[in-house]
């Protein structure tokens, strides 16, 4: 007789087996989200400035310099203050950058304590916020931190009436108003332009690079207008718009017979030219100079007067004062610029006191030359010395 127990057992075991050989193996890779790739984590960022605790005053322009990295690419940056976004930029690559400086700016409009948060993306993937808290007054009367100043940020007076780009991101300078024109330098983040021509829709603008080179930057990103590339400040509703040179790509036509020309005469230019129009463009040198024990720290700064008009200035004096209570001293005579021509005068500053300090530059000190503007020849560099190790 058969043994009805034991058939009944090895058909069981005969079932579980075939189930066992139909299922799929279980596999220890997690499944990309969000577009990451397998095995990348999320994005990074830090924030370099400000500082938790830094004291400003309502209606002045704060800048976070931050940096963001990604083993991949990161494809654009947010700043969030009080939890409402006020700034994003991207990167020109559509790959992204893995490692992405940024300058981001946010002007508070009341007083009070504002979180502010940096996140980085790398396409839909978001980083951990980046925060740091500061402290908004209403005037400077009622800031009370003593703080050394922020370095490597520029300086916006909101008074200048001169038309520049600021730039949130290293941006591309091009020959022409478009990503097909070949590149001629790149600009690092943080670098003001002054602005001397733009296309019909504002989306491309031409910079002075130099006195002897100018370029074009992009505003915005193409495929998402509310990613800026460069920040626009002063007066640019006078900034005449520029014809673009032909296209690169463009090849002509090769022509089956030589065509009969007529002459035909250009009539000499109506307009008058613009006067001069100086600039302090940069003040370079040591934001952070170390001071020994019982001594003195010298440094050299290095200041770039251009002038942005058309006319030539003629003979201009300039000065130099380092706030609150230093002298004015004579920064040099400067004999002629020409329209768009740039001098650099080099000047050696001595501090003996750890403190926060600001060197104060003024082109055309005694107002010799006849401007365009006569309040934007002004130049400021904050500068903080601190204790030798």
């Amino acid at each position: 007789m058969p043994n009805w127990k034991s058939f009944i057992l090895i058909c069981a075991l005969l079932v579980l087996s075939a189930c066992n050989l139909s299922r799929t193996p279980p596999t220890e890779e997690p499944i990309p989200t969000d577009g990451a790739s397998s095995g990348d984590g999320k994005p990074e960022v830090t924030i370099s400035s400000p500082q938790s605790g830094d004291e400003v005053v309502v209606g002045t322009d704060v800048f976070v310099s931050a940096t963001a990295t990604d083993s991949v690419g990161i494809t654009r940056v947010q700043l969030i203050a009080n939890n409402q976004i006020v700034k994003t930029v991207s990167s020109e690559s559509v790959a992204g950058d893995r490692n992405m400086n940024v300058l981001l700016d946010f002007r508070p409009a009341s007083p009070g304590e504002v979180k502010l948060e940096v996140i980085a993306y790398r396409g839909g993937v978001a980083s951990d916020p980046a925060t740091v808290t500061i402290i908004v007054r209403q005037s400077q009367a009622q800031v009370t931190a003593t703080i050394v100043p922020q370095t490597n940020v520029p300086i916006i007076d909101p008074n200048d009436p001169t038309c520049r780009a600021l730039t949130n991101v290293g941006l591309n300078v091009r020959t022409g108003p478009g990503t097909h024109y070949p590149r001629i330098t790149t600009l690092p983040v943080g670098r003001q332009v002054p602005i001397i021509g733009r296309v019909g829709d504002n989306t491309w603008w031409l910079v002075r690079i130099s006195s002897t080179t100018s370029g074009w930057v992009v505003q915005r990103n193409p495929l998402n207008p509310n990613e800026e590339f460069i920040s626009i400040f002063g007066n640019c509703s006078a900034i005449p718009i520029v014809s673009p040179p032909p296209s690169p790509t463009t090849t002509p036509p090769t022509p089956t017979h030589t065509p009969t020309r007529t002459p035909t005469q250009i009539p000499p230019p109506t307009n008058t030219p613009q006067p001069a129009d100086l600039i302090v463009l940069d003040i370079d040198g040591p934001t952070a100079p170390q001071l020994p024990g019982g001594g003195s720290v010298s440094a050299t700064y290095f200041v770039t007067i251009t002038n942005n008009g058309q006319a030539n200035t003629g003979s201009f004096t300039n000065t130099i004062q380092v706030l609150p209570d230093g002298p004015v001293e004579e920064l040099g005579v400067v004999g002629n610029l020409e329209g768009g021509q740039s001098i650099v005068l080099t000047y050696e500053l001595t501090f003996d006191a750890v403190g926060a300090y600001t060197i104060r530059v003024v082109a055309d000190s005694n107002n010799d030359v006849p401007e365009l503007s006569e309040i934007n020849n002004i130049g400021m560099q904050d500068v903080g010395v601190v204790p030798a190790p």
